[in-house]
């Protein structure tokens, strides 16, 4: 059975080495990548062809179209597939995998006719080839079962009176593989279970495809999460909005729970926590000089009171202070400007808070132009990750994740200023708390030109081993690894256990990802997504004299909140598994945090020279 679906995965391009000629260098990558899966061509070595294929793909992230970025995802996914027919590197399928499932959510956010027929055929890929990466044919069964629940919820009803829509070939496909396959259906709980999760797919396929996320079936989701965002934005860019599109009044009543400010001469973040979802709306007012009157912002909370708030806090630098005013229908929040700067408002959802950036640099900078290819980086910013009453993952033998990171930081920071000469800013310097908002907040003011976020991995069965890195993006698969690890980290905040969804909720997944794809404007997801490569290769070469048998868990796209509302290329670094008893010995070496220092600075010199 593993043999029937493995025929069924082949692309175009997947056969053996022949003896055409390679392309012309002339061409461009997406034409030479196409050259490349013609059955009868010669791939150049194994190092060349993932250049290749990882050129294809930074293409596609920084593609305006979604049916561009779609295309190109979709034409690295079959380059890489190709790599994995010859030598069967899981790497290979894994990237691949990562590929078709990012191409199928471009074409699904296309406005082609064929957008979710093609979005089908991708998905119907990754599927195939999770199978036979884990050479089981009930995997493939099970993942072609749920795409073809999501496509059926996505298929065109029949026009009243009218006939019904034609087969979409895609899920004809899919029938007839998992007909064929239907020895290696599972029975009894395990069907069941997987029923379930069938009509969990459906209920968010059917929330993307109409705006809406589902709530719980007992009760009528939260205002916030009952919606779409929304995205707004004014005057070239000088604003950008995220902001929950629902009724104009919440459910019940909302209290304004506290408010958080970080102010210096370059930048401000101010966050507002709620007692529980509701809507709101932004507002601006030019300086008035002659009445005397700052620049402001301002948030109008719907159905919001302030009881207990002070109504004016002073702050300092770019932001004066922040008022807090009694409106006809809920709460005016106004921050007084000491500048007319570039605004940045929206929300996370678990617990809700509002959060407002103003900075006097443009979210998007052009720093790509310089001579050879140089970028600018004069200043980084160091995130140990948790701290204080937050200790991150623990060891088998008792390491905690908080400490490992603190002093990797250090060893980072003198490196950079001895060897790059660059100015460098650590989150938190000693063994406190600091909320994952206010680690970003800090990076933005100090106008950092790129932001790392240091960890340690865990997984629950603690056999998972090496490093991995990951930029801010949606999850391709909301029940991947990847998702659990950025709910487990989102969730860690201090005092805050039990309000909200919760990070396992889909319903709050779908939101985050709404949030995060709206705040990576212009090509910074592809500049972060960049970062994060140089950061994990680096990672690998440092670690390969000394730990040859380092796993490779690849660069991955999550929502981690950590990363959300940073004005520069953010990633954040998984240095090893701490859950892994071998892995949990090195990182308690000097050696080992050492070499994952050095592999920190050697990725921000790569960048900084344009590689």
């Amino acid at each position: 059975m593993v043999a029937l679906f493995t025929v069924a995965v082949h692309t175009s391009g997947c056969g053996d080495q022949g003896g055409a000629p390679a392309p012309s260098a002339a061409i461009s990558d997406e034409q030479r990548a196409a050259a490349l899966l013609d059955p009868g061509a010669l791939l150049p070595s194994r190092a060349e062809t993932v250049a290749l294929a990882d050129a294809v793909a930074i293409a596609s992230a920084r593609a305006g179209a979604p049916a561009q970025a779609a295309s190109l995802a979709e034409l690295a996914g079959d380059l890489r597939v190709r790599l994995f027919r010859l030598d069967h590197a899981a790497t290979d399928a894994r990237e691949a995998m990562e590929l078709y499932g990012a191409a199928a959510t471009a074409f699904r956010a296309s406005s082609e006719p064929a957008g979710v027929e093609r979005a089908c055929q991708a998905d119907r890929r990754r599927a195939l080839l999770a199978g036979e990466l884990a050479r089981d044919a009930a995997v493939a069964y099970r993942e072609l079962y749920l795409v073809s629940r999501r496509y059926a919820a996505l298929a065109a009803p029949a026009p009243s009176g009218g006939a019904p829509p034609s087969r979409s070939p895609c899920l004809g496909a899919i029938a007839v593989a998992l007909a064929q396959a239907a020895a290696y259906r599972p029975s009894g709980d395990a069907l069941r279970a997987l029923e379930h999760e069938g009509h969990r797919v459906e209920g968010i396929a059917l929330a993307l495809a109409t705006g809406t996320v589902p709530g719980s079936s007992a009760a009528p989701a939260s205002a916030a999460s009952a919606a779409p965002v929304q995205v707004t934005s004014e005057g070239a860019a000088r604003d950008l909005v995220v902001a929950p599109r629902a009724p104009a009044a919440p459910p019940g009543a909302v209290k304004i729970t506290g408010i958080e400010r970080h102010g210096s001469d370059k930048g401000a973040r101010v966050v507002v926590a709620l007692s529980a979802p509701t809507t709101f709306e932004v507002g601006t007012l030019p300086a008035d000089e002659a009445a005397g009157k700052d620049a402001r912002v301002f948030v109008d909370i719907a159905g919001a009171t302030s009881r207990g708030v002070a109504r004016e806090i002073e702050v300092g630098g770019v932001l004066r202070r922040v008022r807090v005013g009694v409106q006809p229908k809920g709460t005016r929040v106004v921050l007084d400007l000491a500048a007319d700067l570039y605004r940045r408002i929206f929300y996370l959802p678990d617990p809700f808070r509002i959060v407002i950036d103003v900075s006097t640099r443009p979210p998007v900078r052009d720093d790509e132009g310089r001579p050879g290819g140089e970028r600018e980086v004069r200043r980084v910013a160091i995130d140990p990750g948790h701290g204080g009453n937050d200790t991150g993952a623990v060891g088998p033998t008792g390491l905690k994740e908080k400490d490992v990171t603190l002093d990797v930081a250090h060893r980072v920071a003198p490196l950079l200023a001895r060897e790059l000469k660059i100015e460098t800013l650590l989150t938190r310097d000693s063994d406190v708390y600091v909320p994952l908002e206010l680690r970003t907040a800090r990076a933005n003011a100090f106008h950092a030109d790129l932001f790392v976020s240091i960890h340690c991995n865990a997984s629950d069965n603690g056999r998972a081993r090496g490093v991995q890195t990951f930029s801010l993006a949606a999850s391709r698969d909301p029940e991947s690894t990847s998702a659990a690890l950025a709910a487990r980290e989102n969730a860690a905040r201090a005092g805050r256990a039990g309000q909200g969804a919760g990070p396992g909720d889909p319903g709050a997944r779908l939101e985050v990802e709404a949030i995060l794809s709206n705040l990576n404007v212009g090509d910074m997801a592809a500049r972060s997504r960049h970062f994060a490569e140089l950061l994990q290769r680096a990672s690998l070469a440092s670690l390969a004299p000394r730990y040859p048998d380092t796993k490779d868990q690849g660069v991955k796209g999550a929502g981690f909140f950590v990363l959300a509302g940073a004005d520069m290329p953010a990633a954040l670094f998984e240095t090893a598994f701490i859950s892994n008893p071998e892995d949990e010995a090195r990182l308690a070496t000097a050696d080992f945090r050492q070499k994952m220092a050095d592999a920190i600075v050697n990725a921000i010199r790569a960048y900084r020279e344009g590689k």
